[in-house]
C-alpha cells in the first residue's frame, strides 16, 4: 500500500481510466478562475526569479490571517514547512497525537528526533483527552496534532487548545498544530489557534485542500516564536516557492466569491453525506468536521472493500496503515452531490 493511500496514476497505468478518486480530500469546485486568469496575465513572470523574501505573498497571507507578515514563513507545500520546522527544533523527543498524517513521524525521524504516539481512542470517538495526554507526555518536548484531524475528522475547540498550550507552556514544551483542513470548519476564523498568539505554538497551513491546488505546492507556517522562524529561514533552500505558487497565494486568498461558494458547499454536503452513509447497514460512520469522513467496515476488510470499489471505478482510502487504526477503516472524501450519490449507491452494493 502507498503511504498516503490511493495512487491514481498507477491505476491509470493499469487501465483504470475512469476512476472517481475518493481517497483525495480536494475541494470539488476545482481551481479558482481567478488564478487561471492571473496565470495568463502574468505568464511572462517565469522569466524572473521570485522575490527571495516573498514579501507580497507573506503580506497576503498575513492579511488573510490578520497576523503580521513577519510571523509568516512560506514553503513548497506544507510538507516543506513541516520538515523544516522539525529540522530546526532543538528537541529530543516528540509525541504525535494519532491516528493521523504519516509525514509527522517521517519529518521527526529524518530530523533525528525520537517519536512517541498518543492514542485517540475509538470509544472516545477519537476526541482528544487532554488530561490523559498530559499524564503520558513525560519526557517529550513537543506535541504534534492535526486539527481538524486527518483521518478522523474531529476538531479540537479553541478553548481546549488554549488549555493544552498553557499546560505545555508551564512545562516548557511546544505545540505543533496542522490546520491544513481548518477552512472547512464553519466560522474557522474564530476557532484557529492563531488567535492565542502564544510563542510555544506553531501552526501549519496549506492551499492544497481548500483551494484545490495540490499540484501548485504552497504551504505556510504561522508563529509568534521569532527564534524558530529565524532558524527555519537559515536552514531553508532559496526560492523554494515558484512564481505560480507565489501568484496563487496572492490571488486566491482574496477570492471571496470562491471562498463563500466553498463554505456553502461543505456546510451542506458534509451533513447530507454523513446522514446518507448512516443509512447503510454494516458500516459505522464517524461524524466529521472536515471534507472527509472516516468509516468503519463491520463485515469487511478495508483492502477487500477497496478492491471491490475499484471494480466499481471508485477509489477509497484504505486506512489500515494509520497508526492505531486496523484493517476495518476507510476514509471517504466529500465531493459534489452527484458524485456523492454515486458513491453511496456503490457502497450499498458492495457491503450488501
Amino acid at each position: 500500500m502507498d503511504l498516503h493511500g490511493g495512487n491514481i496514476y498507477r491505476l491509470k497505468r493499469e487501465g483504470k481510466e475512469d476512476i472517481l478518486d475518493y481517497s483525495s480530500n480536494i475541494n470539488p469546485l476545482g481551481i479558482p478562475e481567478s488564478f487561471k486568469e492571473a496565470v495568463m496575465e502574468n505568464f511572462s513572470n517565469v522569466e524572473k526569479y521570485p522575490d527571495p523574501e516573498y514579501v507580497a505573498l507573506r503580506t497576503a497571507i498575513g492579511e488573510y490571517n490578520e497576523i503580521p507578515m513577519e510571523n509568516v514563513i512560506v514553503g513548497n507545500g506544507a510538507t516543506e514547512i513541516l520538515f523544516l520546522y522539525m529540522k530546526s527544533l532543538n528537541i529530543k523527543k516528540a509525541m504525535i497525537v494519532a491516528p493521523t498524517f504519516a509525514e509527522y513521524e517521517r519529518a521527526l525521524k529524518v530530523a533525528g528526533k525520537e517519536v512517541e504516539f498518543f492514542q485517540l481512542r475509538e470509544e472516545e470517538n477519537f476526541t482528544l483527552n487532554i488530561e490523559r495526554l498530559l499524564n503520558e507526555i513525560k519526557d517529550c518536548d513537543l506535541v504534534v496534532l492535526c486539527n481538524p484531524n486527518n483521518p478522523t475528522g474531529q476538531f479540537i475547540s479553541l478553548e481546549k487548545i488554549d488549555e493544552l498550550s498553557k499546560e505545555l507552556e508551564k512545562l516548557d514544551k511546544k505545540l505543533f498544530i496542522d490546520e491544513a483542513f481548518i477552512e472547512f470548519i464553519k466560522n474557522w476564523e474564530n476557532k484557529t489557534a492563531k488567535l492565542l498568539k502564544r510563542k510555544n505554538i506553531f501552526i501549519l497551513r496549506a492551499l492544497t485542500k481548500f483551494f484545490a491546488m495540490p499540484g501548485i505546492r504552497l504551504g505556510y507556517g504561522l508563529t509568534y516564536d521569532k527564534n524558530i522562524l529565524e532558524t527555519m529561514k537559515r536552514k531553508r533552500e532559496p526560492w523554494s516557492v515558484n512564481t505560480f505558487a507565489e501568484l496563487a497565494g496572492i490571488i486566491m486568498l482574496n477570492d471571496n466569491e470562491y471562498i463563500l461558494k466553498t463554505e456553502a458547499w461543505i456546510n451542506e454536503e458534509k451533513e447530507w453525506f454523513f446522514q446518507e452513509l448512516n443509512k447503510i447497514e454494516n458500516i459505522k460512520v464517524f461524524k466529521s468536521e472536515s471534507n472527509f469522513i472516516l468509516v468503519k467496515l463491520l463485515n469487511e476488510k478495508a483492502n477487500i472493500f477497496r478492491k471491490k470499489m475499484i471494480e466499481e471505478n471508485i477509489l477509497v482510502r484504505d486506512c489500515s496503515n494509520f497508526v492505531f487504526l486496523n484493517d476495518s477503516f476507510i476514509r471517504l472524501a466529500i465531493k459534489d452531490r452527484e458524485k456523492n450519490k454515486r458513491v453511496i449507491e456503490k457502497i450499498e452494493k458492495v457491503v450488501r
